[in-house]
């Protein structure tokens, strides 16, 4: 077995040493390490030289370790390989090698670092990348970031793809790969017409955030409606796109169902103004034929004081129930009024009447004899004088007059005596 040359210059370098160094031989053992080693994995020195260094690799890492070192010793100069490294506490840390063959020797010197904090650091950084592409590429809206370029002093502005997500990807027809480092303007030709370049830079330089809606005509005649939100960065833009075509379509729905309504509203009042207008022309009409049927009334039954302490009320026309009752509420307070001794009813004008209506005059002469009056009939007809034979009840109920001369000359024999 070959052995480690050692002089104080060597002792010096491994005990000053911030990395892992060390000397390991073809046969699989250290032969000399530097102290780091001891303060790194909390073993001490005796203990990694006196076991086979692949005893100290994760059993997930030694296929790829003892790979490595094959390649190493088959003359190959050097390798860097980065495996796991057992701890005195049980865990372990990420090592990164660097080892490089001395044939004549039989000896392989090697660097090793601990970079755990810096892998975990990369799988950190590998996380939040997945969760930064998982939440980017599953938005609703577009996304990209634009690297502002000027290709020479006071040239063309231009901008070019540095990030797109998945829908930016599904709206061109192109995949990623083909869009990042292209010039926005042969990805997105409009954008010159839309004006989006002179809104980029707006907002670079004032470095104020900018969210505008854009009308982009399509092909077919139609247009899309696009929100954009335009966010300045040190070295260019971030931009998400939004199309609302579907909400400015239903914005511009909702407008025409408001003014249908409004429409209709004002339809609505105007007939309902109208239906009132209608009312209160019915209501006013109704009054008026209510006052022309109260005047026809009174005038069909009007009550004349003929002398004194007698009344005169000559009946034209049909006699019914309704009329009949009017003649009584007509009558009796005039006959309080006045005093009358006599009331003539003078049905000369009254072709006909009913049982009912001979009932109601019976009630007029029973009232007008409990007024202390006394009522007189004139005028009646066969056909009355009929209806009231087959009544009855009306026969001697009151006096009877051919004429209304005769009842009125007996009433006033009688009030003159």
């Amino acid at each position: 077995m070959s052995e480690v040359p050692r002089s104080d210059d060597l002792d010096r370098f491994f005990e000053l040493s911030v990395d892992m160094v060390g000397i390991a031989g073809f046969d699989g053992y250290f032969k000399c390490i530097g102290r780091a080693w001891e303060q790194t994995l909390g073993f001490s020195r005796e203990e990694l030289l006196a076991r086979p260094f692949l005893d100290f690799v994760h059993p997930e890492d030694r296929e790829r370790t003892a790979t490595e070192a094959a390649k190493l010793l088959s003359g190959n100069g050097t390798a860097r390989f980065v495996n796991r490294y057992l701890c005195r506490d049980g865990s372990y840390l990420w090592i990164e090698w660097n080892s490089a063959i001395y044939p004549d020797a039989e000896l392989v010197y090697f660097v090793a670092r601990n970079i755990t904090e810096r892998r975990r650091a990369e799988e950190a950084l590998a996380a939040a990348e997945s969760r930064y592409r998982a939440a980017i590429d599953g938005s609703l809206d577009g996304f990209c970031v634009l690297r502002r370029t000027v290709h020479e002093p006071g040239g063309t502005v231009d901008y070019v793809f540095t990030e797109a997500n998945s829908l930016v990807s599904q709206v061109t027809s192109r995949p990623r790969e083909e869009i990042i480092g292209r010039r926005l303007v042969d990805v997105f030709p409009s954008v010159r017409e839309l004006g989006l370049l002179e809104a980029y830079e707006r907002v670079f330089r004032t470095r104020e955030r900018l969210i505008e809606e854009l009308e982009s005509p399509v092909p077919g005649g139609e247009s899309l409606w696009l929100q954009y939100q335009i966010i300045p960065l040190d070295d260019g833009v971030a931009v998400t796109v939004r199309d609302i075509t579907a909400s400015r379509r239903l914005e511009a729905e909702l407008r025409e169902a408001l003014q249908r309504r409004e429409s209709d509203a004002e339809e609505l009042q105007r007939k309902n103004r109208q239906l009132a207008e209608e009312n209160e022309e019915r209501e006013r009409a109704e009054a008026l034929l209510r006052q022309q049927q109260e005047t026809m009334l009174a005038m069909s039954t009007p009550i004349i004081q003929a002398w004194e302490g007698v009344l005169v009320l000559p009946v034209i026309g049909t006699v019914d129930t309704a009329r009949a009752a009017q003649i009584m509420e007509r009558l009796l307070p005039e006959m309080v009024r006045t005093q009358a001794r006599y009331a003539i009813l003078d049905l000369t004008g009254v072709s006909a009447v009913d049982a009912a209506t001979v009932s109601h005059l019976l009630a007029v002469v029973r009232a007008a004899s409990l007024l202390g009056s006394q009522c007189l009939v004139s005028g009646i007809s066969p056909a009355i004088a009929r209806t009231m034979t087959e009544i009855g009840s009306a026969e001697g109920a009151f006096l009877t007059f051919g004429l209304l001369q005769n009842a009125l000359r007996f009433a006033l024999a009688r009030c003159s005596a």
